[in-house]
């Protein structure tokens, strides 16, 4: 692993500042990786980067070490958000949301290393979601006909009903191909509320942090986030970042999607994806708290699946 600019100590959990955080188990080594949201812009004279810290139990974790170091000329020039791990013949793919230059819009690039905590390298040919559009938190998924794909968040800050699209990746993981395929348009959902941004004065449905996962019915599980109404779920949740699920029952990427009534996570938590612990326990990885800014860490809560779908 190769150290980054910060000081490499052993922390607990709790210590680390982290948004988006995302886990990847490594069997081979009987280490956990946490990759996650931490120097996304720069500071001073030090440039944006990916970080990653490694355990063997979840609760103690050495880092950051530097993941991903972009070169010179990279396109991506600030917001490194987001990163996840996947490995997919043999290597390990890290896609991750960047924002291009004075004019360039916010995307999904593909970047790869051989070994999950990098040092990771550029894949893609610039981001692989949808062209000259504004999107991010892409992940990834392969389906049962062994079609590769991306899927991320149309931005509401362009559409106002943010959505949630698939496009289909080529083999190698270059570049994207096809017409996106509509997973949701968040103005749909009974319990979702407009989200604002008083600095680029603009309203709308907000989308994040797509998630897929194989249920062992048959269904395929998508997991995302967004701003929910205070008493919409079956919790009365407080209301805040929070986390639903959609499911297609026929596992595929295609539809049909059904949305689930009652929320997953409505506890100012969010940005979530699935993980299993060495002893095969499904987890789920998400930040908590949401606000205020600077106290997110990541947290790891076993989750129960059942036949009719996922319970904390």
């Amino acid at each position: 692993m190769k150290p980054g600019f910060r000081t490499i100590k052993t922390v607990k959990t709790s210590d680390i500042h982290m948004r988006d955080p995302f886990v990847f188990t490594y069997e081979k080594e009987q280490k956990y990786y946490l990759f996650g949201t931490t120097f996304a812009d720069g500071c001073g004279d030090k440039d944006p980067l990916f970080e990653v810290y490694v355990s063997t139990d979840l609760a103690e974790w050495t880092g950051p070490y530097a993941a991903f170091e972009p070169p010179k000329g990279f396109w991506g020039v600030r917001h490194y958000w987001a990163p996840e791990v996947f490995e997919v013949d043999g290597r390990f793919y890290m896609f991750a949301s960047f924002k291009g230059g004075i004019g360039e819009n916010r995307g999904t690039g593909i970047l790869v290393a051989d070994h999950p905590a990098g040092p990771y390298r550029v894949h893609s040919e610039g981001p692989v979601t949808l062209p000259g559009s504004e999107c991010l938190d892409g992940t990834y998924y392969e389906d049962k006909e062994g079609q590769r794909w991306i899927v991320y968040c149309h931005e509401w800050t362009e559409l106002y009903d943010g959505r949630i699209e698939g496009l289909r990746l080529t083999h190698d993981l270059k570049s994207s191909f096809g017409e996106p395929v509509t997973i949701l348009n968040a103005a749909h959902m009974p319990w979702i509320r407009v989200f604002g941004d008083p600095r680029i004065e603009k309203q709308g449905y907000l989308t994040d942090a797509p998630f897929l996962y194989n249920a062992r019915n048959g269904h395929l599980v998508l997991l995302w986030s967004s701003y929910s109404k205070p008493g919409c779920s079956g919790d009365q949740g407080l209301g805040g970042y929070t986390v639903a699920t959609a499911r297609c029952v026929v596992g595929r990427m295609e539809g049909p999607w059904t949305h689930d009534d009652d929320l997953l996570m409505d506890r100012n938590a969010g940005h979530s994806s699935l993980f299993r612990d060495f002893g095969g326990r499904l987890m789920i990885c998400t930040h908590y708290p949401d606000t205020p800014h600077g106290q997110e860490r990541p947290l790891f809560l076993p989750v129960r699946e059942t036949d009719t779908g996922l319970t904390l």
